[in-house]
């Protein structure tokens, strides 16, 4: 290490020997200021800073141990060595309460000064080293430390509790943030997923989490009275705290808000977040967790984006019929396959709506079993189409393969969205054997012309002179889709384009007539399955215009 140095000494020609008679860049120090009294060096010091000060005692308008001690006062940190005369023991005492370094009795030569020195900088550099030791010993123990809080809380969350096992004691033992009893356990999870959150690498998606369990802790500290682990278990981000029955759902609820809030604001995501109900005690952390994943399954009926309180929950059903049985799906099934075999699009997408709706309240079904019913109506529908259009439809060349994307649907959204898009799909190739309705076409320019205003149903339907719903039937069963759906479409096909010229997102938002950035990337991600961060990266990775 190179160590700056102060030389004040009033005798000019001791100063001059001192700087000049030794190579003190050999030996990696550097001079940084010369100064003929104690005031002139103080003020070299603020300027310059120093890591080692020589000075004479006896100087004009400050002498030396004034220097030191108006630089001590002044916050300076550094090392000392006095040039002293014979008669100047008297200081000593003081010079050792100022935590002078060394000292050398004037006249010197400068092999003297130079050995002072080098002994003083071999201090210097011991100090710093055994400092940056013990920084890191100190990281180290605070890593292992939370390594070891988290594995605790991973392994009680997954297991109940053992015989003999103390968990109070390992509580102790961890100086866990947190009081036996009672406990409720929180989950996070990030809406767009790890692929649709426009994270780069492994290594963002780490500084992610990390940043989403420290606002986490950050927000909920004081709701919690600083009772509060939070933990990772896998992937999961979750977070142990002293809840009480005393408190409402109200009281959880408002704390939950501002996280989310503060996630979103901070780190430019969404997520969900979910709570178990208050458990007695860490002895029943399994059954917390389990409650919170419970509570979080919500979100594959409600959407995204939302808070889930496991009390919120509707209660298991007993004794029902699995939803394979289910009559009202069987009858929906037959009428969304009844109006594609007569090309009655518009029923098609009625039925869709309906299904999905009946299925969000229905909530009972899980997502396994309503994954599996999907399926088997993309299949049914996959095998309509190699019927009707001969293969005019590549299932397997299509830029989705809807079939295999059913398994990773996060909501019934989603799978609305997979079933609306395959129904689009045999509506618009059924269309290019025949001409569309003349109103539609007329829509269709007026979407064309203005997608990047606040263009409405209502609007479109004055434009082409006919009934909102008139044009709403008419629109569905020419096309296959209603008239929002396909204006978001059409609107997220102008946005590739220029996403692809690398325009910023929030820019592209406004180009194609969207007023807020978020509901433009919820959009985008809904038709094609990456938000536009991840697109623009994925095609400029491509090499694409």
């Amino acid at each position: 290490m190179t160590l700056k140095m102060i030389v004040a000494e009033d005798e000019q020609f001791f100063r001059e020997g001192i700087v000049g008679s030794i190579d003190w860049k050999l030996y990696d120090i550097e001079i940084v200021g010369e100064a003929e009294n104690g005031r002139q060096a103080l003020d070299l010091m603020h300027e310059a800073g120093a890591d080692l000060l020589l000075t004479d005692i006896r100087m004009p308008f400050m002498n030396g141990l004034d220097l030191i001690r108006a630089a001590q006062d002044a916050g300076m940190s550094f090392h000392s060595i006095l040039l002293t005369g014979y008669n100047e023991f008297d200081y000593a005492k003081e010079a050792i309460s100022l935590g002078v370094s060394d000292y050398l009795l004037k006249p010197c030569m400068p092999h003297d000064i130079l050995r002072v020195v080098l002994d003083v900088k071999k201090k210097i550099e011991t100090a710093e080293h055994k400092g940056r030791m013990l920084s890191e010993l100190s990281r180290t123990w605070n890593r292992s430390i939370q390594l070891l809080k988290n594995g605790i809380l991973s392994q009680w969350i997954q297991q109940p509790l053992m015989p003999l096992e103390e968990r109070t004691v390992s509580m102790r033992e961890l100086n866990l943030s947190l009081q036996p009893e009672p406990i409720i356990v929180g989950r996070i999870e990030i809406d767009a997923g790890e692929k649709g959150t426009g994270i780069r690498s492994n290594r963002d998606l780490e500084l992610m989490r990390y940043a989403i369990l420290n606002i986490t802790d950050e927000t909920l500290h004081p709701q919690f009275g600083g009772k509060l682990e939070v933990f990772r278990h896998g992937d999961e981000l979750l977070w142990m705290a002293n809840g009480s029955s005393n408190h409402s759902d109200a009281f959880y609820l408002e704390g939950l808000r501002l996280l989310k809030q503060n996630l979103e604001s901070y780190l430019n995501l969404t997520v969900s977040i979910s709570l178990s109900s208050v458990q007695p005690s860490v002895n029943d952390a399994k059954a917390a967790y389990e409650e919170a994943s419970k509570a979080m399954e919500a979100r594959f009926y409600q959407g995204k984006g939302g808070i889930f309180l496991f009390t919120d929950l509707k209660s298991e059903r007993t004794g029902e019929l699995s939803i394979m049985e289910d009559p009202f799906l069987e009858r929906i099934e037959k009428e969304l396959l009844s109006h594609l075999q007569v090309s009655q699009y518009g029923g098609a997408v009625d039925a869709i709506d309906a299904g999905i709706a009946y299925l969000k309240e229905r909530t009972t079904y899980s997502r396994p079993e309503i994954i599996w019913r999907v399926s088997g109506i993309v299949m049914e529908l996959q095998r309509i189409v190699k019927e009707r259009l001969a293969g005019t439809i590549e299932w397997h060349n299509h830029p989705i393969n809807w079939i295999e994307s059913v398994p990773n649907m996060e909501t019934l959204d989603d799978c609305s969205v997979i079933l609306q898009k395959i129904v689009q799909n045999i509506a618009q190739t059924s269309s290019n054997q025949k001409q569309l309705h003349r109103t539609v076409q007329a829509t269709l320019e007026l979407i064309k012309t203005k997608y990047d205003t606040n263009l409405t149903l209502e609007l479109a339907a004055k434009e082409t002179f006919v009934s909102n719903s008139y044009l709403s039937s008419l629109f569905k069963q020419e096309l296959g889709v209603n008239f929002l759906d396909y204006l978001h479409q059409y609107r997220v096909e102008r946005a590739k384009e220029l996403l692809r010229q690398h325009y910023k997102i929030y820019a592209v938002a406004k180009l194609v007539g969207y007023g807020e950035e978020r509901h433009f990337s919820s959009t985008f991600k809904k038709w094609t399955g990456m938000t536009p961060s991840q697109y623009q990266k994925g095609n400029a990775q491509e090499g694409s215009p």
